[in-house]
């Protein structure tokens, strides 16, 4: 009985598929081999346009299936895009493919490529700009150009832009101390000494405070009586939203001192000087409970409106023959700290471990404003590239993996495959994994992490936790020890 319902069952399925796709696009409940198998005419293991025009089918549903762009469908493509149907059938992707400039280092079939690995991580929007035209843009799961979606932490390289507008404004230098403007840190000890520079690349030594709890402006600048320095400034990089609140004050007390701006609200002043000049537009930007504008992760919008920002930002605020910031400023944001080389002022650095270099070019002076879920902007002057994805993904997302498939790099990771689903003879190098870290003493990870560009900390060891900061930083790993041994690796 189960034998002959699973062929009727079958049965159905193709049938379903067969008349569905005579119409528009395949469903996703049909059975793939068995699909594949009446599509495939010719029995080459491949699926064309012209196989299907023959059969009398629509072939819309080609494009968005044929992942690699190269015109020919694998069983390994229909399976992928019957499972995204199934999951979501009105959430096919989309994708808007434009020219390609002759000397482009991106291919239509290499963004293809990248904006799969996005959709797989439960990516939103991919979109690729080139020397500032937009060739590319795939949208998934219900999503649209006209959608926005939070940026969280990715809000905040604005800070970075506003610190070079105040500067060009002489409002402020990038070495002041935050004690010239926030005058109640004057009588402190350690507090007077911190710089605008120590406050943005987040080494002032204060308490960052907790990832996804901002304070306002007012209490970000409160250092309580009890309240103690978790490092000498300069000394201990510490992620979290407080110094972009402390920060929003400063320019707030700096606007209002100013007689000729008229501003009283950092973000207006970043309007008037930076977004609108670009003709860019926010969705929505939160603001904390005094009416303030949020820094470190308040924004909303569009992959095409952060695209806008992200071409200023490779053009180095040059817009239409006009320098919107200091440029000067802007170059010290895309430096680390001796302290954490892997973040500079409000951006982090893509460049920054030498071993991601090797065969990447295009990474030399790379760049990203990034946050929760995987939101990125992607800056990569070296390739004249600027890059959005937004989506809400978790820790197994990773950077590299996406930009290699981009700009065709072969990933020391990973073996390209063929279309029969065969490695080429290339042999792989080793993949850096956290995993590597497992069974070492703690000298020796601790001195895998450094040459890996990244920090390390133990968080418990032979069952007892230890007390640790709560920021989250991608670039940290934490370690579990046991008889003297790491046994566990997260990040954060």
């Amino acid at each position: 009985m189960t034998f002959s319902s699973n062929i009727v069952g079958s049965a159905v399925a193709l049938f379903w598929f067969v008349s569905t796709v005579a119409q528009e696009e395949p469903p996703s409940s049909a059975t793939f081999g068995l699909l594949f198998k009446r599509l495939d005419q010719n029995e080459d293991g491949l699926v064309i346009k012209s196989e299907l025009e023959a059969q009398g089918r629509k072939t819309e549903w080609l494009t968005s299936a044929d992942t690699d762009a190269d015109g020919a469908l694998t069983m390994g493509e229909l399976a992928s895009f019957l499972r995204k149907r199934k999951q979501n059938p009105a959430a096919a992707p989309k994708a808007l493919v434009y020219d390609f400039p002759k000397s482009a280092p991106v291919t239509e079939a290499s963004c293809r490529a990248a904006s799969e690995y996005s959709a797989d991580h439960n990516g939103f929007s991919t979109l690729v700009m080139i020397e500032g035209q937009i060739v590319f843009e795939q949208y998934d799961q219900g999503w649209d150009p006209a959608k926005a979606n939070r940026l969280a932490s990715g809000t905040k390289s604005f800070s970075g832009v506003l610190l070079a507008v105040a500067v060009k404004d002489g409002l402020l230098t990038l070495d002041d101390p935050v004690s010239e403007t926030i005058e109640e840190w004057q009588g402190r000890e350690g507090l007077k000494s911190i710089t605008i520079r120590q406050l943005l690349s987040l080494t002032s030594g204060m308490n960052p405070g907790e990832v996804g709890v901002v304070p306002t402006y007012k209490t970000a600048v409160v250092f309580g009586k009890g309240e103690k320095f978790e490092a000498e400034p300069g000394a201990k990089f510490a992620y979290g939203p407080r110094p972009f609140q402390i920060f929003g004050e400063i320019i707030t007390r700096k606007l209002v001192a100013s007689s000729d701006l008229g501003f009283s609200d950092p973000l207006a002043y970043l309007e008037s000087r930076v977004l609108d000049p670009i003709e860019m537009t926010y969705a929505h930007w939160r603001r904390d409970e005094n009416g303030m504008p949020k820094l470190p992760s308040g924004a909303f919008l569009t992959a095409r409106e952060w695209a806008k920002f992200g071409e200023l930002l490779r053009n180095e605020g040059k817009h239409v023959g006009e320098l919107l910031f200091d440029q000067e400023t802007f170059h010290q944001c895309l430096k680390g700290s001796e302290t954490f080389p892997g973040y500079g002022l409000t951006f982090w650095l893509l460049d920054a471990q030498p071993s991601r270099l090797e065969g990447r070019p295009w990474l030399k002076g790379g760049y990203m404003a990034a946050g929760a879920g995987k939101q990125r902007l992607y800056v990569l002057p070296a390739a004249g590239a600027v890059v959005v994805r937004q989506g809400e993904s978790k820790k197994d997302f990773d950077d590299i993996k996406m930009l290699d498939r981009l700009l065709n790099a072969t990933a020391p990771s990973e073996l390209k495959e063929t279309k029969k689903g065969h490695p080429k003879a290339n042999e792989p190098v080793k993949e850096e994994k956290d995993s590597d870290f497992i069974g070492m003493l703690v000298e020796g990870g601790d001195a895998l992490a450094k040459k890996r560009g990244l920090t390390s900390r133990i968080i418990e060891i032979d069952g007892e936790m230890r007390l640790v900061t709560t920021d989250y930083r991608e670039d940290r790993v934490n370690f579990t020890i046991s008889d003297g041994k790491i046994i566990k690796v997260t990040r954060g």
